[in-house]
This record gives C-alpha cells, sequence and structure tokens, in this order.
C-alpha cells in the first residue's frame, strides 16, 4: 500500500482498532493501521491485573467470531481461566492483530488536519500520510481524572491508576488509594500483596463488589447448542446490567429508543464504582476508610501529608489515584486546533452519527469517546461489536456508490 495516498487510516492499535481493522477488511477495504499493538493494555496496567468483564465479555468481535478467544484457547491449547489475566488478554490482542493486519506502522501521529476533501496525517518523522477516511481508536488514557487538590502534586508521588505498571517500587511503603469501583479495589489488593501499607479512602459510605455471575453461566450452559442463539438475545454476554436493562445496554438501536433521561441512568449504572467479587477476599486485610475526603495535600519531605474531611492529618508516602475518567474532546493532542475549533461537541464528547463519524467529514472516533452515541458498551472491549460493523458500512457508504455492508450498520450482533 501506497503512504502517501490511501483510503482508510486507523490510529490506534488497541481492541478497538484491531476490530474495526477486521471489519473494513471484510468490506474490501484494506486499512492502514497505525499503532503499537494493545499498548495501553501492556504499558499502563500492572502485572497480575484481571479483568472485570468475563470471558465471553472480553471478545475482540470480528466478522462471524473468527478470532474470538475460544478461537485463541484452540490455537494456545489451553483454556483460559476466569477471572481473565491481563497477560492473557494481551497476548490474545497481539495474536488477534496477527491474523487481521500483516503490517502495523508503530510510529507515532503527530497532528491530523484536513487535505482538501480528505485528511493529513503528519508522523513523527515528518512524513506524510493523506487519507479519505481516518478512524480513531485511542482509547481512555488521555482522559484521566485528577482531583483538583492533586493539581500541584507531582505524578511521581501521586500517579493516576493509569499511570502504572510495575508496582514494586511501592513494596514497604505506606499508600492510599483514593476511589472505591474495580481500579481502585484492584490496585489496592495488588498494593497489599506487593507488602505495601495500603488505606483505601472513598468519600462513600461503604465499598461494594458485585455479584458473582453463576446465574449468567448456568443459563448458558443449560442452553442446548441449536438454542445458544437465543440465550444471547434474552441475556447478551456483555456483563452488564441485569436481566431488566442488559439489553437496552447491549444494544445500539434499542438504547437510542429510550428518553434522555433512562439513556443517562444507563450510562450512570455502568459506571458505578463498584468491584468484582473476587477481590472481596484479597481485601480483607487492607484498611479502608469510608465517608471521607481529602481537602488539603501538602509535600512533606520525601512524602505526603493529607488533611481529611475528619479533621484528621495522615502521611503517606504515595497516593494512587483510582479517580476514573473524564471525557474531554480537547485532550487529544493530535488534532490540529481548527479541527477541534469546528467538531461539534457535547459536554466534552463529540457528537457522532450511528455509524461514529464526527461533524468533520471522514473522521471517525470509537471507544468510550462513542458511548452517548452508542451506550454503555463502548465502555468495554465488547463493545467492539457494536462500533466495528457501523464504522466499517458509513466508510463503504461513503466510498462506494453501492455498500456490500449496508446489513452491518444494523447488526445487533454481540461478540460471544
Amino acid at each position: 500500500m501506497s503512504i502517501g495516498n490511501t483510503k482508510v487510516v486507523i490510529v490506534g492499535a488497541g481492541p478497538y482498532g484491531l476490530s474495526t481493522a477486521a471489519y473494513l477488511q471484510a468490506a474490501g477495504i484494506e486499512p492502514y493501521l497505525i499503532g503499537q499493538p494493545m499498548v495501553f493494555w501492556k504499558d499502563q496496567m500492572p502485572k497480575g491485573m484481571c479483568l472485570r468483564s468475563g470471558i465471553e465479555a472480553s471478545n475482540i468481535a470480528s466478522p462471524r467470531d473468527k478470532w474470538s478467544l475460544a478461537a485463541y484457547e484452540k490455537v494456545i491449547r489451553r483454556k483460559l481461566t476466569e477471572p481473565l489475566p491481563i497477560e492473557d488478554f494481551v497476548a490474545y490482542g497481539e495474536w488477534f492483530q496477527k491474523q487481521v493486519v500483516s503490517f502495523l506502522d508503530t510510529r507515532f501521529v503527530q497532528c491530523i488536519s484536513r487535505n482538501g476533501s480528505g485528511l493529513q496525517l503528519t508522523m513523527d518523522d515528518g512524513e506524510q500520510i493523506h487519507a479519505k477516511s481516518v478512524v480513531l481508536t485511542l482509547g481512555i488514557g488521555k482522559f484521566a481524572y485528577r482531583p483538583d487538590q492533586f493539581a500541584g502534586i507531582s505524578k511521581e508521588l501521586a500517579p493516576h491508576s493509569s499511570d502504572l505498571s510495575d508496582l514494586s517500587r511501592f513494596k514497604g511503603k505506606r499508600v492510599a488509594v483514593i476511589g472505591k469501583g474495580q481500579s481502585a479495589l484492584e490496585y489496592a489488593a495488588l498494593l497489599h500483596e506487593q507488602r505495601a501499607d495500603v488505606e483505601i479512602i472513598t468519600r462513600s459510605p461503604e465499598i461494594g463488589f458485585l455479584r458473582p455471575r453463576w446465574r449468567s453461566h448456568l443459563f448458558r450452559r443449560l442452553t442446548p447448542g441449536p438454542l445458544r442463539p437465543l440465550s444471547y438475545i434474552i441475556r447478551p454476554p456483555t456483563d452488564l446490567g441485569d436481566f431488566r436493562t442488559c439489553r437496552m445496554i447491549a444494544h445500539p438501536d434499542k438504547f437510542r429508543r429510550q428518553s434522555p433521561d433512562v439513556q443517562e441512568a444507563l450510562l450512570k449504572s455502568v459506571k458505578k464504582p463498584i468491584g468484582s467479587h473476587w477481590l472481596r477476599k484479597r481485601l480483607k486485610d487492607v484498611r479502608v476508610r469510608t465517608t471521607t475526603t481529602v481537602t488539603k495535600v501538602s509535600v512533606v519531605g520525601n512524602g505526603l501529608e493529607f488533611r481529611l474531611s475528619d479533621g484528621s492529618v495522615e502521611r503517606f508516602d504515595n497516593v494512587v489515584l483510582a479517580t476514573g475518567y473524564k471525557v474531554d474532546i480537547s485532550q487529544y493532542p493530535l488534532l490540529e486546533e481548527s479541527l477541534k475549533a469546528e467538531m461539534l461537541t457535547e459536554d466534552g464528547y463529540p457528537v457522532l452519527t450511528t455509524g461514529l463519524e464526527t461533524s468533520i467529514p471522514g473522521l471517525y472516533m470509537a471507544g468510550v469517546i462513542a458511548e452517548r452515541t452508542l451506550g454503555p458498551t463502548l465502555r468495554f472491549v465488547t463493545g467492539t461489536s457494536n462500533a466495528g460493523p457501523r464504522i466499517a458500512a458509513s466508510i463503504v457508504r461513503h466510498q462506494f456508490a453501492r455498500s456490500p455492508l449496508t446489513s452491518l450498520e444494523s447488526r445487533e450482533h454481540v461478540a460471544g
């Protein structure tokens, strides 16, 4: 493929970029993929971490589920365990990449700008790539949220949870973990297992844990082979929502038919800070300070001094900010400022079509940044089954008079 001029460029080689590449290939379009495979999962998550989602909700979607986790198990001749270790998921993603794309451009994109009727990407070595369509699948890392109290504190003393991959440096240190969601609880468990003195601090009155998924597992196992597709309609394999809400969450068309208030409630329901049931035992010896906020932080010597809302003063060597993410499209530094100014946004989110095209013709975005358009699955790997087909269908429709993928745009299949 000529680098100078191509039809479609995908920026990002994580689950959403790889899945989109697979669907474009099925449509007869060979995308040019830029990125380092699974880099966020590999470099910004600690060893020993496990996915909150179950195995059937962790497939990177592809046409006909050709490269599912079940297919990967056959290749490695080993049954994957649940919860799924991050190392196994990274290896699966790297295997998926090798099946989908023979060449991966691992350079960095410095700037994306307009180029006549298309878009232009300027690489870190100065080379330029012209494309009719660009798909950004940059993940959630750019949106890490740091509370104002920690604005002047170095990341060395107060890293966000997404900044850490090696927790061994905290051995023997006193570490505070701010938050009560999956990241906060799992990092606290991992730090405790690294022999750090850990304390969880949360403004909530208690920490909560998800129930084991044995009912869903039993339901799936008891559904005979010919009826298995029906079981996915009744209970989509997303691990999101309850029996009443799971179908509205899983399928974008059903999500979009809900009122704005219901849509917002569904989005909040999957963002509720809560931990996996398998973390409970691992945290039994970890201190938890509830109904407490950090009102002031000062650097004292080589550590930190906290003034807390209960009036106490505590000292820690480090703090891990497991404080979540806040979507803000202005945080994408590779977009030229004129593009950002022109792009329609709402509360930091880009306004997208159901094909995930922004108001800039030919510029697409997938992942958490599209959760308000296609629903809560876009926060998780399972959302690749909703994003990939729609992006491919939209690009094909724009580039060809007749689209062989018009049926894909309304596809409601969830990978499993």
